[in-house]
């Protein structure tokens, strides 16, 4: 059992502990990030598997950070191809959408994590993520998904002091959501517009200490942002700008309040 994790937060060392080997579906997020952490300092890298779902509903930032990890941690990687936008219920953004998401993506990472022996799979969700709508968990449980850090009693603060602890270069990264959630409820997504999303976030993603946001709404988008990061968005401005602009957009600039 993993000296770190054992010692700072045992309820969590002993539920991986139960495990010869396991999967971890990991985003690039924090949260999946810290549980991969956990999961090679408990079971030792050669008996944990991280498996990366690459929608264009995921940034490629995020997508990076998950091999940059997997590869530090020298642990496997698999990245399993999932067309979301195949799903009508994915596509039209119905206020159920997390819930064929997740069942798409664990369906298909399932069936990859068989192919190699994993029987078990864990996510990141912790007990914060219980108090919100979030219907992408129920798809998960219908799958037989694993949630370590409830099992553990573990919340989002809980969650960032082990990924310090673990050797996380940025434990206290703002959180975010798939680009999916820029876009109006009941619109068609396409690959277009998360595009769109991806691009004018990109300029200043890897500096911004709190949310950001790019909403996109018919040929506007909304670029939503922190007041602790005013400077960073005044720096980028023209990045923006140019960025929304190429892509026939016009673009507002709102400090979320």
């Amino acid at each position: 059992m993993g000296n770190i994790t054992a010692t700072a937060f045992p309820a969590l060392a002993d539920c991986l502990s139960k495990f010869e080997s396991i999967g971890v579906m990991v985003s690039g997020g924090c949260d999946s990030e810290v549980l991969l952490r956990a999961a090679a300092d408990v079971l030792g890298n050669g008996n944990v598997i991280a498996f990366n779902a690459v929608t264009p509903f995921i940034a490629h930032y995020y997508l990076e950070l998950a091999k940059r990890t997997a590869i530090e941690l020298g642990v496997k990687l698999i990245q399993v191809e999932v067309d979301l936008l195949s799903t009508e219920e994915i596509k039209q953004n119905t206020p159920e959408r997390c819930y064929f998401c997740k069942k798409t993506i664990c369906t298909e990472v399932r069936e990859e994590s068989n192919k190699v022996g994993i029987t078990s799979l864990a996510d990141g969700t912790n007990l914060d993520d219980t108090k919100e709508h979030r219907p992408g968990m129920k798809a998960a449980d219908e799958l037989g998904a694993i949630h370590p850090f409830l099992v553990a009693g573990m919340t989002k603060a809980d969650v960032r002091v082990l990924g310090a602890l673990l050797g996380m270069q940025n434990p206290n990264r703002p959180s975010d959501s798939c680009l999916a959630t820029r876009l109006q409820s009941n619109s068609t997504i396409t690959e277009e517009l998360l595009s769109v999303t991806e691009q004018i976030e990109q300029s200043a993603r890897t500096a911004v200490k709190g949310r950001l946001r790019a909403r996109v709404s018919d040929m506007q988008v909304v670029l939503e942002y922190e007041a602790v990061d005013n400077a960073i968005i005044e720096a980028c401005r023209q990045e923006f700008i140019e960025a929304a602009s190429s892509r026939l957009f016009s673009l507002v600039f709102r400090e979320m309040t």
